[in-house]
């Protein structure tokens, strides 16, 4: 038997037949003649597509860039290229011909007014904060005998720190002893500490300069454009569906079974070994795209071998190659063994649940 050949029936059965023998302690001395046997014939197969895509687009750049190594063209959809320089799925960038011109940009000298801070070079700030001790709330006990909340002064004093939360010191506003916040004197708010109650702070988007750079052109002042084509080939995968999907209990040991793979080109025949169902499933996914320019073509196969007790058993093998080219053994608990563990965790829940309620 070749790795490349499908086991025959009395194979599988030989190689059963001693996996059990070794086993026959543990799960009784059944030989394969107590199982049926049924093949799945696995098949994994995907179609690479390499499809060309062109586009033309006006672009524009600052200054005077570099355009003399671009490929130039007349009509994009007639330039030839060469495979090669595409199949890496890297872009092809071209000019047209006759399309690349300057101009002025509209900034003038390569300057713009700040966004930030409107050419002023500084922008506005709160001169005054709430004051953190008393929040502005009861600056100042006496405020109400005097015709209402103490006035504002140009600039608002420094924040102190009183020595006690609850001290009181005279009234900057009304100058009333022992009756004020201690931390704004009365006045209700402080200076600011970024602006230092001068009601601005430098533009730092600008360094107070009132101008940046001009995006457009780059600081430059002029701005080139060009009709720009581009070519690229993007690899677009398709998958054709599982006619069997791998079996769950196994699908991890058959990562290492002897697939029988092929690698295909666009103009290479199916293999003569393809079964007609496999070679239907997979001339169905053959057809080609708009823009497909290459293609490769996938298929992986491996026979494996289903046995299943023909009367009551809690296990079931599954038989198939290694890459070594010898049969593996894989078994697994069967749906009539699955349901009896069910059913024993069942039966052992309940009677958990009966002890507890003698024991009450």
């Amino acid at each position: 038997m070749t790795v490349g050949e499908d086991p025959s029936e009395d194979e599988v059965r030989a190689e059963l037949d001693a996996y059990l023998a070794r086993r026959r302690r543990r799960w009784g001395a059944r030989t394969s003649a107590y199982f049926h046997l049924d093949r799945l014939h696995l098949l994994d197969a995907s179609i690479v597509r390499r499809v060309e895509k062109r586009t033309e687009t006006t672009r524009d750049e600052p200054g005077d860039p570099d355009l003399a190594e671009l490929p130039v063209y007349d009509v994009l959809d007639e330039y030839e290229v060469d495979p090669r320089d595409l199949r890496r799925g890297e872009p092809l960038d071209l000019v047209k011909r006759d399309t690349v011109s300057k101009r002025a940009c509209a900034c003038g000298n390569g300057l713009r007014r700040c966004p930030a801070c409107d050419g002023m070079t500084y922008r506005p700030c709160e001169s005054a904060r709430p004051c953190p001790a008393c929040a502005g709330v009861s600056p100042c006990t006496q405020y109400l005998k005097h015709g209402g909340k103490p006035g504002r002064t140009a600039r608002p004093p420094k924040a102190r720190r009183p020595t006690r939360p609850e001290e009181r010191v005279k009234c900057g506003a009304c100058g009333t002893p022992d009756s004020a916040c201690g931390a704004c004197q009365g006045w209700g708010k402080v200076r600011c500490q970024t602006c230092q109650g001068r009601g601005r702070v430098p533009c730092t988007t600008c360094t107070s300069k009132g101008t940046v750079r001009c995006k457009t052109c780059g600081g430059r002042g002029e701005v080139t454009s060009w009709t720009a084509g581009r070519i690229i080939w993007t690899a677009e995968t398709e998958k054709v569906p599982w006619p069997h999907r791998p079996p769950k209990r196994v699908t991890s040991q058959l990562l290492g079974g002897a697939w029988n793979e092929n690698q295909l080109g666009p103009r290479d025949p199916l293999p003569d070994d393809l079964s007609l169902p496999h070679r239907t499933l997979v001339e169905q996914h053959l057809g080609t795209v708009k823009g497909e320019q290459d293609r490769t073509v996938a298929i992986r196969r491996l026979t494996v071998v289903r046995a299943r007790p023909k009367g009551s058993g809690n296990r079931e093998y599954y038989i198939f190659k290694s890459v070594s080219g010898e049969l593996t053994v894989r078994p697994t608990m069967s749906d009539e063994g699955r349901r009896n563990t069910a059913a024993l965790l069942a039966a052992a829940a309940a009677l958990v649940v009966l002890a507890l309620l003698l024991v009450k």
